[in-house]
């Protein structure tokens, strides 16, 4: 009896040692992060598998600190028991969607070979990554794009109104693409056009996407920006993700 209470305590004083040591841990990072750039100071911060090593995560991304919030890192950390990416896991566990409650009505649909793969862009047409990322598409075979015209006011004040004359283009589709890949401007629609692109924007608030392109696949995993061909096929294909 006396050894079981003695274990019991052994065990209690190591938990409360271990959350205690975490809690110091991330006290220290949140002191550290508070003089980072706005564009790594994160939402999110997460243990990971790795004794003294968190994952911060933002709408942009993830990176890794060290327990003393003294050393980032960047990259990749491959977990080779499950083959995991690490950090995009802890990534898409906050900023991931279900792609089911993607209302695709709103979006312009191309269908290229065979269509299996499927893959969801929000993009502005005045961004010139949404035109890098729409010349890298052009690449990808075999996939159904749904894309959701919308617009960073903010940046480029025409944008929406180039998104909805795109939307009452004869071909949209075709319109959309010769826009950003040659700069062939649309021409002005008809008032009387039924197009989403308000919705869109709406959307854009709910599902937090205020940097474009943001792009989910089938799993609805989220990346931000122009990836490399290869790592889009990976993305697509949920093989590194």
């Amino acid at each position: 009896m006396l050894k079981s209470i003695l274990i019991f305590m052994i065990t209690m004083a190591t938990a409360l040692f271990n959350m205690q040591s975490s809690f110091a841990n991330t006290e220290k990072i949140n002191q550290r992060i508070q003089n980072l750039p706005n564009e790594l100071k994160p939402e999110f911060i997460d243990k990971t598998p790795i004794p003294d090593l968190y994952t911060l995560s933002n709408i942009r991304g993830s990176i890794w600190i060290d327990a003393s919030g003294r050393y980032l890192i960047s990259g990749d950390i491959i977990d080779l028991e499950n083959m995991q990416n690490i950090a995009d896991f802890n990534y898409q566990k906050h900023y991931a969607i279900n792609p089911k409650q993607l209302p695709t009505a709103n979006a312009l649909k191309e269908i290229k070979g065979n269509g299996e793969r499927v893959l969801y862009v929000f993009a502005d047409p005045d961004c010139p990554a949404c035109q890098a990322l729409q010349g890298i598409l052009e690449e990808v075979d075999n996939i159904t794009i749904y894309t959701f015209p919308m617009g960073l006011t903010h940046l480029h004040p025409s944008a929406i109104e180039t998104s909805k004359n795109i939307w009452c283009s004869t071909d949209p589709v075709k319109a959309w693409k010769t826009y950003l890949l040659d700069g062939a401007k649309p021409n002005q629609r008809n008032n009387s056009c039924d197009q989403p692109i308000d919705q869109n924007m709406i959307m854009t608030k709910k599902y937090r996407i205020n940097l474009t392109p943001t792009i989910f696949n089938s799993k609805g995993h989220r990346i931000v920006g122009v990836p490399q061909l290869e790592s889009l096929e990976d993305f697509i294909n949920n093989t590194d993700h």
